[in-house]
């Protein structure tokens, strides 16, 4: 965001320098963020690995699908009181991150061995 902060954000991790503290991302915010995306691409990699094992995937009911579903919705869908610059972050760390595809591809192998 021109004039509050510059940010470079990766699966590696996220660079971020504030111009304008009040109007800056807080570190809760960034680590919050980061740490979510990096545990969730974790374990959209697990079931991945057990579908390359010739395993059907299964996780308990709380961790399945639709766990997967929500967290897709939540990293993906823009909140009413979230600012430019949570949006912009969640984004690029998405996109660079290629967790999306994961989440879906994870969704899907978990619904299939459910049904």
């Amino acid at each position: 965001m021109r004039g509050v902060s510059t940010a470079y954000a990766g699966w590696s991790g996220v660079a971020y320098a504030s111009h304008s503290r009040e109007r800056s991302l807080t570190i809760d915010e960034l680590v919050t963020c980061e740490l979510t995306v990096q545990a969730l691409w974790c374990f959209t990699r697990q079931i991945q690995q057990m579908i390359e094992d010739g395993q059907d995937p299964s996780m308990p009911e709380q961790y399945g699908w639709r766990f997967l579903r929500a967290a897709y919705s939540r990293l993906t869908t823009a909140r009413a009181q979230e600012t430019a610059q949570h949006v912009l972050m969640r984004e690029a760390i998405m996109n660079t991150s290629g967790l999306a595809e994961r989440l879906r591809a994870a969704q899907d192998a978990l619904r299939e061995s459910v049904g």
